[in-house]
């Protein structure tokens, strides 16, 4: 049973890069970083790169930087899996975005006849839409805004490191505005909903298309052309999204072509919110 007590509980930040954006299609977990905490101080890290059995795509690589060489040694998921469960073992789970990273995990885990741990989880994601209203609720621009410094290197530690003083400052600011958090209990309201991963196939989306795509939003997106193998820069307004057996697709309005198109998720490079 966790303590009722903010600081006597374990925090488990988590975060994991990846192949791709597509864990449902097949993409996997390159590297996972946990810290935990207690009482605001580190008392244990667990980070590793995995070796995800498949190529990592360079449009992967051009995000995090994590080649097929830098994994290669690594171990495997299977080979972590019940060490990272016990790392988790009675900690509250946090992340930002929390159903992307844990929907990518729980897949792995399932491949394994494993199961995700029942842990409370906080979504920093969840807290930041309730409270706040950022122009962009993606972790880096967050960060930016609250006037945290961020490492531009796009690596699980690093991101994880980030989530952890975002927390942080949304606690003292929460409280700072009259918001009552003695109790953990209290925490675990901020988001408003607990997270919950229904299905071990759920597609979960990054966090600036679910977002344009609730607020009938802009993206500026590079995107990997299919015919050409050429990259270019959109502005798009997400629709709607479809699904084949292999892939997820993305119908937006193209300020570039000044109609309707398609965009395959696994060929979207990089995404940033526009106001």
């Amino acid at each position: 049973m966790l303590p009722q007590n903010p600081s006597q509980t374990y925090f488990a930040f988590l975060d994991v890069e990846t192949t791709g954006l597509d864990a449902v299609s097949g993409d996997k977990i390159c590297e996972i970083a946990v810290i935990k905490t207690v009482g605001g101080q580190i008392a244990d890290e667990f980070v590793t790169l995995i070796n995800p059995g498949r190529n990592i795509p360079e449009r992967a690589v051009s995000i995090h930087g994590i080649t097929q060489t830098m994994v290669t040694q690594a171990p495997l998921f299977r080979e972590i899996a019940n060490d990272l469960l016990d790392f988790l073992n009675d900690t509250v789970i946090v992340a930002h975005n929390a159903k992307f990273d844990l929907g990518f995990l729980r897949i792995e885990l399932n491949n394994l006849n494993l199961s995700l741990p029942e842990n409370e989880v906080i979504d920093t994601l969840g807290i930041a839409r309730r409270y706040y209203e950022f122009p962009s609720n993606s972790l880096g621009d967050i960060a930016r805004y609250i006037g945290l410094p961020i490492d531009e290197q796009h690596r699980a530690l690093a991101d994880v490191t980030t989530t952890k003083d975002i927390f942080e400052f949304f606690l003292k600011d929460l409280e700072r505005r009259g918001i009552r958090l003695k109790r953990l209990k209290d925490i675990l309201k901020l988001q408003g909903q607990s997270v919950e991963l229904k299905t071990s196939n759920e597609l979960v989306l990054p966090t600036e298309i679910e977002q344009a795509l609730r607020d009938k939003g802009k993206l500026e997106i590079k995107y990997l052309s299919a015919y050409k193998e050429e990259t270019s820069t959109r502005v798009i307004e997400p629709l709607e999204i479809s699904f084949s057996k292999a892939n997820t697709y993305i119908h937006a309005y193209c300020h570039l072509r000044k109609e309707r198109c398609t965009f395959r998720l696994d060929r979207i490079l990089g995404i940033k919110a526009l106001a």
